[in-house]
C-alpha cells in the first residue's frame, strides 16, 4: 500500500488566508493607526460635513490595502528599485567593468607524454 505524503514547496512564502505574515503585520499597524487617528482627532473638525477622524481612518486603511496589493504583485525590492530609478537615484547607464580574461589553454598545464610501446599490438 502506497503512502501519500504532503509536499511542502520551499520556494513559496508562508501564506495565511492569502497573505504573508508581513502583510498581516501591515494590516495590523494600519488598523492601529486608523483607530488612533479616529480617536485623537477632535470631533468638531469636519471636512465635507464628515468628521475628519473618519476620513483619516478610511484614508489610512485604503493606503494599507494599496500597499499590500502592491507587495502581492511584485516584491518590495522591485518597488524600491522602480521608485529609486524614477527619482533618478539609480544611474540610467551602466558602464561595464573590464576584467582580465583567462588564457585558454592555460600555459601552466604540463601534459604527460604517453609512450606508444605500452599498447598491445
Amino acid at each position: 500500500m502506497a503512502y501519500v505524503h504532503r509536499v511542502i514547496i520551499l520556494n513559496k512564502p508562508l501564506k495565511i488566508r492569502g497573505y504573508t505574515p508581513f502583510q498581516w503585520f501591515l494590516f495590523a499597524v494600519a488598523g492601529g493607526l486608523a483607530v488612533a487617528a479616529f480617536s485623537y482627532t477632535p470631533k468638531e473638525m469636519k471636512l465635507l460635513n464628515m468628521p475628519l477622524g473618519i476620513l483619516l481612518a478610511i484614508l489610512i486603511a485604503c493606503v494599507a490595502l494599496v500597499f499590500v496589493g502592491m507587495t502581492q504583485m511584485k516584491p518590495l525590492v522591485w518597488w524600491k528599485n522602480k521608485i529609486l530609478f524614477a527619482l533618478g537615484q539609480i544611474p540610467r547607464r551602466m558602464m561595464p567593468i573590464t576584467e582580465a580574461g583567462t588564457l585558454y589553454p592555460d600555459p601552466t598545464i604540463q601534459e604527460t607524454v604517453q609512450r606508444e610501446d605500452n599498447y598491445i599490438s
